[in-house]
Parts: structure tokens; sequence; C-alpha cells
């Protein structure tokens, strides 16, 4: 894609070029034959800028509301929190506050949405490209009297606020990366902000290594449609006691302390896969106690239960089968249950499932449901388990 310069978003903003993405919404972008066309009625330059926000609305459909109405940046636009993510951060995180900064803003993802929760938003973004976006995409949502955009580095700017959200870069020389100290700004930096606002909260990869976090700081992670989304630290007043999962769009919620060990064993009538945030929280153990659930092993976050109790923060399987892993013993459950696809999910098995998806190919009937095969261990046996969604 072409460098934008702010230049380029002074041009983007302007209504020529509003009316021409306007027109691009509705049309197949063959990237030769739109480009040529482009370029009939701009420059060079032009035409590879309208292009390229042509395409990254399309990519932005997902993450934000009236995309359409917005300019993107790449990076930003990659590194933005999904809407609904941002938008339950804003209600149920910063619920308790009404004037919050967003630190490091971007193109604005978590400052409109901290807008649309009706708070007063401080955003404050060095990079000068994406400052100008982030005032465009304020302004076309109608928000400009609720967001102030500050040019210039949070470390020399006054918070005169209650809180602070901050999403730091984890991307060095094209690199991402997960650890704390390679943030821009580092995390010591942004813990530094609890003496200067009282509540703070940094977005941060979900691979984090969580023993490099502080003991005062809080955490939890946030899951969007069973993907693994965000952690989430706290300082100050947002320092949470114990970790937590927030697992969305069902907006539930669970948190610790992790529950003593579970019963262990052969799966039961159901098998549950908690949900990712869960797992990553360590709250499988709890979230087992509140499903009356043994575990298949100590070691697995697998959880097994007679009764079937609904829940969003686990997804649910009937047992069909269960047993010691051979392969040709799978092959002949599928075929007995009349299988016509073959799913399959892995814990602490060496097993890779495209490879075995593959070869039980032949095993499959047209027209059967598709089944779900689970490799793990049990008591250091290697087990399969097959099951349907109930």
């Amino acid at each position: 894609m072409r460098r934008l310069t702010p230049e380029a978003v002074r041009f983007l903003a302007g209504p020529a070029a509003r009316a021409e993405l306007a027109a691009l919404a509705g049309e197949p972008l063959y990237p030769l034959a739109a480009l040529a066309a482009l370029r009939k009625r701009w420059g060079e330059g032009e035409a590879a800028w309208l292009y390229d926000q042509a395409v990254l609305r399309r990519r932005a459909r997902g993450k934000f509301p009236e995309a359409d109405a917005l300019l993107f940046e790449a990076e930003a636009l990659e590194q933005a929190s999904a809407w609904p993510v941002a938008r339950w951060r804003a209600e149920q995180v910063f619920g308790p506050y009404e004037r919050v900064a967003d630190l490091g803003a971007g193109i604005g993802g978590d400052a409109l949405a901290l807008a649309a929760a009706g708070k007063r938003v401080l955003a404050v973004e060095r990079d000068p490209v994406r400052a100008a976006i982030l005032e465009h995409n304020v302004a076309a949502l109608g928000l400009a009297g609720r967001v102030e955009v500050v040019r210039g580095d949070l470390r020399g700017i006054a918070l005169d606020v209650e809180a602070a959200f901050a999403d730091p870069a984890r991307r060095r020389e094209g690199r991402r990366s997960v650890r704390l100290q390679a943030m821009d700004p580092s995390f010591a930096e942004l813990a530094g902000l609890a003496g200067r606002v009282p509540a703070v909260a940094v977005k941060l990869a979900p691979a984090l290594d969580k023993a490099e976090l502080p003991p005062e700081a809080g955490l939890g992670f946030v899951s969007l449609d069973g993907e693994l989304k965000e952690a989430l630290a706290g300082l100050g007043e947002l320092a949470w006691a114990e970790p937590w999962a927030a697992v969305l769009p069902a907006g539930a919620r669970l948190h610790g302390p992790e529950a003593d060990p579970l019963p262990t064993g052969e799966p039961l009538r159901y098998l549950y896969e908690p949900d990712p945030a869960v797992i990553r929280a360590g709250l499988v153990r709890r979230l087992g106690r509140e499903l009356e659930a043994a575990q298949l092993d100590p070691e697995v976050a697998y959880l097994t239960a007679e009764v079937l109790r609904s829940t969003p923060l686990a997804r649910a399987w009937e047992v069909l089968e269960h047993g010691p892993f051979r392969q040709k013993t799978v092959a002949a459950w599928l075929a007995a249950h009349g299988a016509g696809g073959v799913e399959v999910k892995r814990r602490r098995s060496p097993v890779e499932p495209a490879v075995l998806e593959k070869k039980l190919r032949a095993a499959l009937v047209s027209g059967g449901p598709v089944l779900t095969l689970f490799l793990t261990r049990i008591a250091g046996r290697p087990w399969a388990v097959l099951g349907r969604r109930p």
C-alpha cells in the first residue's frame, strides 16, 4: 500500500474523495481495473490512496461500525480492537469513570467506543498521520464534542482524567513481540501512570508471559466468538484482585481465584471445551465447579459431566465413543456413526489434526453429519473422544 501522509489524509477527507470512495463501496475491487479507472480521474498518488482506502474499509467492516464513513491506516487497523470488544471494555471496565484518556489512540477504535459509551475522551496520538485520521473519524461519527484529540507523546501531556487506557505498539522492525518491555511505551512506563491517574488499563497480547507482570497488576482475558482477542492488565483502582475471563458477545464473565482440583477420569456423557479466555485466565477448574463437572486429566483443559448445563463459557459435545487412541479404531467409529466429515481437536497430543483428517477421509460417507474427534491424554495415555454437538 502507498504510504499515507498528512496531505493524503486531507485529500481523502475532502468531499470529492469521499464521493469517490462512496462509489467504490458497492463495486468489485479488481486491482488493475480499479486502479486504471481511478488514474483516469486522479493523479497516480491520489488513485493509489483511494484504492487502498476502499480495500481497508472492506477489511474494517468487521471491526468498526460505519466503516465506510471512516479512514484507515493498514497497521493501525490490524492492531485496532474489534468494536464489540472496545465497546464492552468502555462499558464494563471504564463504566464508573466519566473522563478517560486513550493513550496511543491510533485511528480511534477505542476512543470512538469510549465516546459512544458516553465518556469524555482525551485521545492522545503522536503519529501525525494517525492523529489526522483520528480527527476525521471522530468528526465522521459526530463525536467531536466528546473527544479531544491531542497530537503528542503521552509522556509530556497533563492527564486531567479519572482513568486511562493504553494499547501500546507491539511491533519492532516489522516483528510482533509479546514482551512487556519491548512494547512502545514499555509496560514499566505505563505502570508509572498509576501515580498520575487513579485507574489504568493496558491492552496486552494474549500470549504474554504472566510472570513479567508486576504483582500489583490485575489481569483478565477477553474472547470474541470463541477467539481469544486480548489480555487486559489493570493498575491502580483497576488492579483486580482475582484473574477473570470475559466471553463476548454473550458478555459472560468468570473470575477466580482458581478452584481446588476437580475429580478426574474418563469421559462421561458430555464433554466441555472451555472458552479460550477461561483457559488463559487459569479458571478451568472454577468453571468445572460451576458446571459440576470432572476433568479428563489434571493437565488437560477438557471437562466432562453426566448432565448438560448451558453456558457461554464453554462449548459442549455429546460423547459418542471414547477409548485409547488408535487410528483404525477411530475410523471404525466414524463409519459406525455415518460421519460425513470430521473435525480434529487436540490437547497434549502430538498428532497433527490436518494430517489425521486426511487419513480418515476414507471412513466418511456423503451427506453424513460432521463429528468432532478430540485427541488428548488421560492418566498419561493417548486418548480419543468422538463427539457431536447436542
